[in-house]
């Protein structure tokens, strides 16, 4: 009861701070910004095997000495 007699201001600013920071956040979650990567589906499809994977042979290093 105290929260709601003593303290009602206070309350009310937490709760106005709660509401402005849970719309902050749906809204920087939701814009469409330029940094995500995308692909195209027919660049997916049209890559080769030889152009994913590039196997080198190295020589073995000998740890002696």
């Amino acid at each position: 009861r105290a929260i709601y007699t003593d303290y009602l201001y206070q309350f009310e600013i937490a709760g106005a701070i709660l509401l402005v920071a849970i719309i902050a956040a749906i809204s920087l979650s939701m814009s469409k910004s330029k940094i995500t990567k995308s692909i195209h589906p027919t660049e997916q499809v049209n890559v080769k095997k030889e152009d994913r994977l590039r196997v080198v042979k190295m020589k073995t290093e000998n740890k002696e000495g």
